[in-house]
C-alpha cells in the first residue's frame, strides 16, 4: 500500500511539473503572399471605406461580390500609421469559414483572395472578422466584427 502511495504521489507531482513547464509551440498565421505596398484604388461601385477601431484603422470594400472564379474583392488595408498587422476572415452564420486572408503589414493591401470552401453562389449573410496581432509578440491586439452580405457575381 506505501509504495501504491508513494508511486501515486511521485506521477501526480511529475503531472505537476509537465503541465507547468509544457509550454506549446506556437505558430502565427503566415504573411499574405498576394499583398501589395500601397492604398488601392478600387472602383467607387465597391465602396472602399476606412474604418477605425480604436487602436487600429483600415479600410475596406462596404460591398463584398463574389466573383465568377469564386473569389472574393474586399480591398482590406492595413494603413500606413498603424503598428498592427492585420489578417481577416470572412464566416456564414453557421461558422464556416469561406475566406481567410494572411497577415497584412502596415501599408499593405489584398484587392482579393480565394475561398477555403467554395460558397453557393447567391447571396450570403456573412460576418467579416479583422484580427489585429502585435508584431513582435503576435498577441491580439483587438478584433472587429462586421456583418454584411456576400452578393452573387
Amino acid at each position: 500500500m506505501k509504495t501504491a502511495y508513494v508511486l501515486l504521489t511521485a506521477a501526480l507531482v511529475a503531472s505537476v511539473l509537465f503541465a507547468l513547464a509544457y509550454r506549446p509551440q506556437y505558430t502565427p498565421p503566415p504573411f499574405e503572399p498576394r499583398a501589395v505596398r500601397g492604398i488601392p484604388q478600387p472602383a467607387e461601385s465597391i465602396g472602399h471605406v476606412a474604418l477605425d477601431a480604436h487602436n487600429f484603422s483600415f479600410m475596406i470594400a462596404s460591398a463584398l461580390y463574389q466573383q465568377q472564379d469564386g473569389s472574393l474583392q474586399i480591398y482590406l488595408t492595413n494603413l500606413p500609421e498603424n503598428e498592427v498587422y492585420l489578417m481577416c476572415e470572412v464566416i456564414d452564420l453557421d461558422g464556416r469559414i469561406l475566406y481567410r486572408s494572411g497577415l497584412l503589414r502596415p501599408g499593405e493591401y489584398l484587392a482579393g483572395f480565394y475561398p477555403q470552401t467554395r460558397p453557393a453562389n447567391e447571396a450570403i449573410a456573412v460576418r467579416v472578422h479583422i484580427y489585429a496581432l502585435e508584431p513582435e509578440s503576435f498577441f491580439s491586439a483587438g478584433t472587429i466584427t462586421i456583418g454584411g452580405t456576400l452578393l452573387p457575381s
